[in-house]
């Protein structure tokens, strides 16, 4: 395939679209989602995404057709699972029953996939456990997505979720840094939620979400300061009259906080042999002083922007909006 590629990130506050070349943003364009486009993680209307993409990648200069999406894991089904060895073909029939917590029924509506992250042997060495990361899509999304880039001018390539898009930025990380940590936390600031992925070395473990976000944020100033929340939430990004440091803020960046904290003690507690001191913050509110300020100050963990993940895009300020987009196109 091309090295040039064209990540696509939909989120509920903004549509992020990073067009690489050799593992280098050369174009960046950031669009505020319109109202009732994406709820919960979902697109409403296809054919109005369509065409915001097609707008946002013309009036950019975007001319490389091949596109990475990243999807919310509200989209799909993703999990860290152990299996016999077996072979490929084995393996791909199995696939669906593993996931029969969780889709009942249709099983043949989906698509599946998998990556293995280690492997188990016997004193002989011969393989008796793959451990693996699986995926499950339903067919339809993936027909919706296809069609709807194709209507934008792409040819989707890749479609994967967001825990896998930041493992991408980690394996390329530990690729280029002998000496790194042994464990990671990505936690991604969003607008609808918080979500707190975990990480082994580079190989996904779990997320966990935390049902408010920027959303929320905005809703407190708009009821503090008697105002539109459309309003409120460009008050919050733009730090209009200090709004940021409002003590209903506050309020909400403890109770983030707390959440978040609460999250990092569940995983080492369930993982007694971790050595989870790192974590790493993108997202929206990444960019909210106060509330990082008040993570740096209460964490006791090593805090770090995302960008220090990725040495060679470092100076983009965008960096914390556009990381899940630029890690895609690693896949």
């Amino acid at each position: 395939m091309s090295k040039t590629y064209t990540g696509i990130h939909i989120g509920e506050s903004s549509i992020k679209m990073v067009q690489i070349n050799d593992g280098v943003a050369s174009k960046v364009a950031i669009e505020t989602t319109p109202d009732n486009l994406v709820r919960d993680g979902h697109i409403l209307s296809f054919e109005a995404m369509g065409e915001l993409l097609k707008s946002m990648a013309k009036a950019n200069q975007m001319k490389c057709r091949n596109a990475v999406v990243v999807l919310p894991l509200d989209n799909c089904y993703l999990r860290r699972t152990n299996m016999r060895y077996m072979s490929i073909e084995q393996l791909r029939l199995n696939l669906p029953y593993e996931f029969r917590d969780y889709i009942h029924s249709e099983q043949e509506a989906y698509t599946y996939d998998y990556a293995v992250v280690g492997k188990e042997t016997d004193d002989s060495g011969e393989i008796q456990t793959l451990e693996l990361i699986i995926a499950a899509i339903r067919n339809e999304m993936i027909e919706k997505f296809m069609k709807t880039l194709k209507m934008a001018g792409f040819k989707l390539r890749i479609v994967l979720p967001d825990a896998c898009a930041f493992g991408n930025i980690l394996r390329e990380y530990e690729r280029n840094h002998e000496k790194h940590p042994e464990a990671y936390c990505i936690v991604d600031l969003g607008h609808a939620a918080v979500r707190v992925h975990l990480y082994k070395n580079s190989s996904y473990e779990t997320t966990r979400v935390i049902e408010f976000g920027g959303s929320t944020l905005d809703l407190a100033i708009a009821e503090e300061l008697d105002l539109d929340t459309h309003i409120a939430g460009s008050y919050k990004v733009k730090n209009h009259n200090d709004v940021q440091e409002l003590e209903v803020c506050k309020d909400v960046y403890g109770k983030m906080i707390v959440e978040i904290f609460r999250s990092i003690n569940f995983y080492n507690y369930n993982n007694p042999n971790s050595e989870l001191k790192d974590v790493y913050f993108c997202g929206g509110l990444a960019k909210v002083k106060p509330l990082m300020d008040m993570i740096h100050a209460t964490l006791e963990v090593n805090c770090h922007s995302i960008a220090e993940l990725m040495p060679r895009m470092k100076e983009d300020e965008n960096l914390e909006l556009i990381c899940a987009a630029i890690g895609a196109t690693m896949q």
